[in-house]
């Protein structure tokens, strides 16, 4: 088991559901989502890293997020991404990974919600080696395009952060150990953080 910490923002959730349904692997593994960290090792300990994320998000306050970009990523995930709000979560991203969490830092970060993963039938999924001739580009355009509607997304506010715990079957697969997601594991909720007004 890892952890990780995601904010659960508010979208048009028939629509979201529908792309992430036909596109998603994990849709049925865990909720649609803005990864805040990527996942940890349970050996850090659950206490202290409450207590880390505690303490730097003790001085963060509530901020304004809006959607508004559809980006690829390296690893063939299509990905809603910010137009208002980026700057301030990369600027989060950087301060939690200080201390307890130095090592697992990534230049990597880009805030998103993840809408689909677009493997060619029969290829493996690898985060950290993905390969150009996997990536299904018939498919990504036509989710793209069904995605659209989604960056013109309003204004929300962040106000709740979410520790979460995330079965290593989930990470044996991104990591290329499995040929697909685990069925019957969910992600789930163990501590919520809440920023001050």
């Amino acid at each position: 088991m890892s952890y990780g910490l995601l904010i659960y923002p508010a979208v048009d959730e028939a629509l979201v559901g529908r792309i992430r349904r036909a596109y998603d692997p994990t849709v049925d593994i865990i909720k649609r989502h803005i990864p805040v960290t990527f996942p940890v090792p349970e050996s850090l300990g659950r206490d202290r890293l409450i207590a880390h994320v505690g303490g730097i998000l003790g001085a963060a306050r509530q901020f304004e997020i809006r959607f508004g970009g559809l980006v690829q990523s390296p690893d063939h995930w299509l990905l809603l991404t910010l137009d208002r709000g980026n700057d301030e979560l990369v600027h989060l991203y950087r301060r939690l990974h200080t201390g307890l969490l130095s090592d697992h830092a990534t230049d990597r970060y880009t805030p998103h919600l993840g809408l689909g993963h677009f493997l060619v039938e029969g290829a493996m999924y690898d985060w950290e080696h993905p390969r150009p001739q996997d990536f299904d580009v018939a498919r990504y355009e036509v989710a793209r395009r069904e995605a659209e509607p989604l960056t013109n997304g309003p204004t929300q506010t962040v106000d709740t952060l979410h520790l979460v715990t995330v079965p290593d079957e989930v990470l044996e697969w991104s990591g290329g150990q499995r040929a697909a997601p685990p069925e019957g594991l969910t992600v789930k909720d163990v501590y919520a953080f809440r920023l001050a007004a």
